[in-house]
């Protein structure tokens, strides 16, 4: 099962930012085609991305391309013109109800047969809420095809088709409509099965601010965030990967619950505090978030 703790937005065409993001440790990259290239570069960035995703050594990262919404006349031939490339899949961006993904998947059922890729291969990371009708219909897209490897949340485009002034109060913590996307988001991809990856952090230079919602974000259960600076990386993988502390109290809980299952006991006591099933699943979790 891959890591996502760290998805790094990398402009597509921009080859000074490709050349810095292989060397930076992040568990995969998204060469986007839409909000990082202008709309007169879009039809000369997509060769340039397949071409990134022949040619270049990712060493190992998971390799994404975030496409045009699905409604524009843009989309389908993002998906045309790059998938010979391999890419784990595709970012979309701006779902508006589950027709939106279908429409992706029978694109991509075509594309896959018409390069000889097994079906089914192309996965799916979701950005769910950056329309308000995403936002309303996220347990519908975040079920909507089993494609879906993960499922993430945005303010900035919502918060523009809303017309609200701001998403963050003075302490810089999340207003209403910004907190019920981040919660929505963990909860619908929770149902579906997936991963749950925050949002982008957009003060670059608050690394602490940067830190704080990492920890919140892992405290919600949220397995990575996606990064827009390279500065960002290290402390998203930090607050994202379990400590050798908690690594190891997952561990010793899972082997205490294999020896009292043996004696028929699936409730006892571990370290002063009473344990049973929600922990054991709990204590996988961390175990699969440490790789």
């Amino acid at each position: 099962m891959a890591r996502r703790r760290s998805l790094h937005f990398v402009p597509g065409g921009n080859e000074r930012m490709i050349a810095k993001a292989l060397t930076l440790p992040a568990d995969g990259l998204i060469l986007d085609l839409e909000d990082a290239v202008p709309p007169d570069r879009k039809a000369a960035t997509r060769p340039i991305v397949r071409e990134w995703l022949q040619k270049l050594d990712f060493g190992g990262r998971e390799r994404w391309v975030r496409m045009n919404p699905i409604f524009t006349d843009l989309a389908v031939a993002d998906l045309d013109e790059t998938i010979a490339g391999r890419p784990e899949g595709y970012v979309v961006p701006k779902p508006r109800n589950a027709r939106d993904i279908h429409e992706i998947v029978h694109q991509l059922e075509r594309l896959e047969h018409r390069h000889r890729l097994p079906a089914g291969s192309t996965k799916l990371v979701v950005i769910a809420t950056e329309t308000p009708q995403g936002l309303l219909n996220i347990g519908e897209v975040a079920a909507a095809s089993p494609r879906i490897v993960a499922i993430s949340w945005g303010v900035e485009d919502l918060g523009a088709a809303m017309g609200l002034p701001r998403v963050r109060d003075a302490r810089n913590q999340y207003l209403d409509i910004a907190r019920y996307a981040r919660v929505m988001c963990a909860v619908a991809a929770s149902a579906a099965g997936v991963d749950w990856i925050d949002t982008v952090y957009t003060d670059i230079a608050d690394l602490v601010g940067l830190r704080r919602e990492c920890e919140d974000g892992v405290a919600m259960g949220y397995s990575g965030k996606i990064s827009i600076h390279p500065s960002q990386i290290e402390v998203i993988n930090a607050a994202f990967t379990p400590s050798a502390e908690e690594l190891a109290d997952a561990r010793e809980l899972v082997a205490q619950f294999d020896e009292h299952a043996k004696r028929g006991l699936f409730a006892f006591r571990f370290k002063g505090q009473m344990v049973d099933a929600p922990h054991l699943a709990l204590a996988r979790k961390v175990i699969a978030r440490a790789g």
